[in-house]
């Protein structure tokens, strides 16, 4: 579907459903262009990654004028390193993305030919049809921009991830005097981050993030110290940098993700001299273990209890180096997001057994604040930007359905939850649904991308739950059972009694579908699996993944 000369058209293919794999596309005269490539997080069946499904923009490949990335967070760049080499459209980018992103691409053999354009705030990317404009807001990492997107047809802004800090610390303040100015030129559609809409306080600053840690270390002046945060947190980072040289203490920083950040950092303007310094204050693990606990602040990865992140590891005693005890506590500076809290308390379960104490913001509210924004911050959203039209994005559907709701309290009177696949037309302050595309989220599947519906992970997901059975046999040219059938079972519990009952009626089985079907072996195994399944349901409740084996003599 193109979109018409007077019309613009809004099409999600991410991050309506969950939390992560943002994508939007924004059409108008016969040509788009898309917002984030995100990825989501998924820990089940093998599968750590969904990404967006891109058919539909790679069938119009040539009609993708560039991709707008807002901020660098994996739930709105991630997808960029599986997905570019199908679409070879632009990258428009600030400078922290930027530099991010360049991290990633430089591990593909493909990284170079990636045309990435470095954009700045106030300064409109002008294409045929589009005006782009990168308005700072304020977010919990670096560099992160709201999108004021102009065309013939109308305006939408684009809010991406943000908050309201007056006090960031690190980086740019959220640009209210430019948000009232875009309010007064006019907003046709506001497409705003829900993530914090169930929320009523006001986000917080980083600055109370400082004080709060301080006060607590100083509470911990004889054990050592390991704080856990987003690696993209790079004000954190700063400020843990700030409060262990403040304290005496050496840091060393455990997981890969926080170095390659750190690398993105020095390769900017955000680089400051408390970053500089904490960077050079860095010393290996193997100098951590040698000082006295009250000497040493770790650094660490894996908040979210990602079972193959650094904290984790350390939680499971993995790490070659240190090990966590009595003489440890883990100040977990960051917020729960929603799913990962069954993985979180299984790796405080694991460091509590191990001696470790543990300091979360359930006893210590203050050492994290969102990087999103509460009722109040969308409310002045509302306020400076004063759209004729609303449609929440970024959250699931009890967060989208609760902003709809805090949308029209607030007076706007049009808004509409969607999900991915709808194209919505934009018509001055209306909003209509014209027409559906169907998708499928994919799977990172090794170095696969599979759909997420796909025969492969149905099996596994079968398998996993009802176990599986292996039938092998081998018959004589004559179609004749050579030996009985070699039965192996996985995932389910037999009894030798049932067990040898089950031998003898599987043999019999195969013996029938042998002399109905002698010269076809499609039909025996086909046979042979549908009465096996009828056996193993009848007997044992269970519908296992059957695989037939037969070898000729």
């Amino acid at each position: 579907m193109q979109p018409k000369t007077n019309e613009l058209l809004i099409l999600p293919l991410g991050g309506l459903e969950q939390i992560g794999a943002n994508c939007t596309m924004i059409g108008t005269n016969g040509e788009w262009i898309i917002v984030d490539l995100g990825i989501a997080f998924h820990d089940s069946l093998g599968i750590e990654v969904l990404t967006p499904d891109i058919s539909f923009p790679i069938r119009m490949a040539d009609k993708i004028k560039g991709l707008f990335i807002t901020h660098a967070h994996e739930d709105h760049i991630g997808a960029i390193q599986y997905l570019w080499p199908q679409l070879k459209c632009p990258i428009y980018v600030t400078e922290f993305p930027a530099a991010v992103l360049r991290q990633k691409l430089k591990e593909y053999s493909w990284g170079n030919d990636v045309k990435i354009n470095l954009v700045t705030c106030k300064n409109p990317i002008k294409l045929e049809n589009f005006e782009i404009e990168y308005v700072s807001l304020a977010h919990s990492i670096l560099g992160a921009c709201g999108l004021y997107i102009k065309t013939k047809a109308g305006t939408i802004f684009h809010t991406g991830d943000w908050k309201i800090d007056d006090a960031p610390l690190l980086g740019d303040k959220i640009d209210e005097k430019r948000l009232i100015e875009i309010g007064k030129e006019g907003v046709d559609c506001l497409l705003c981050d829900s993530t914090n809409v169930l929320v009523a306080d006001e986000a917080g600053s980083e600055t109370a993030v400082r004080e709060a840690l301080s006060r607590v270390i100083s509470q911990y002046d004889k054990k050592r110290i390991t704080v856990t945060c987003f690696a993209s947190n790079v004000a954190r980072m700063e400020t843990v940098f700030h409060l262990a040289r403040r304290s005496g203490r050496k840091i060393a920083i455990v997981g890969r993700s926080m170095f390659k950040m750190i690398s993105a950092v020095s390769e900017t303007s955000y680089l400051s001299k408390d970053f500089k310094a904490g960077i050079s204050s860095i010393i290996p693990e193997e100098e951590a273990i040698s000082l006295p606990p009250s000497k040493v602040l770790l650094m660490c990865t894996g908040s979210q209890g990602e079972t193959r992140s650094a904290l984790f590891r350390l939680a499971r005693g993995e790490n070659r180096v240190i090990k966590l005890g009595k003489h440890d506590v883990v100040l977990f500076s960051s917020k729960v997001i929603p799913g990962n809290e069954i993985c979180i308390r299984d790796m405080q379960n694991l460091l509590t057994r191990n001696g470790v104490e543990i300091v979360t913001t359930t006893t210590e509210d203050d050492i994290h604040v969102s990087g999103h924004p509460s009722k109040g911050d969308l409310i002045r959203m509302y306020e400076w930007l004063k759209p004729k039209s609303f449609i929440p994005i970024h959250g699931d559907a009890v967060m989208l359905h609760a902003h709809q709701k805090l949308a029209e309290q607030s007076g706007i009177s049009e808004s509409l939850i969607i999900e991915s696949g709808d194209i919505v037309g934009v018509s001055g302050g209306r909003l209509s649904k014209v027409s559906k595309i169907d998708l499928t989220f994919m799977a990172l599947d090794g170095q696969c991308l599979i759909p997420i519906t796909h025969d492969v992970l149905k099996e596994r997901s079968m398998m996993s739950s009802e176990g599986s059975l292996s039938v092998s046999f081998i018959i004589s040219n004559e179609s004749r059972l050579v030996n009985s059938p070699d039965i192996i079972t996985r995932g389910i519990y037999i009894e030798k009694k049932e067990a040898k009952t089950l031998e003898s009626r599987i043999y019999q089985i195969v013996s029938n579908e042998l002399s109905k079907h002698p010269d076809s072996i499609s039909d025996i195994k086909k046979e042979c699996v549908m009465a096996i399944k009828k056996i193993m349901f009848k007997q044992f409740d269970k519908k296992p993944t059957i695989f037939i084996h037969i070898h000729r003599k």
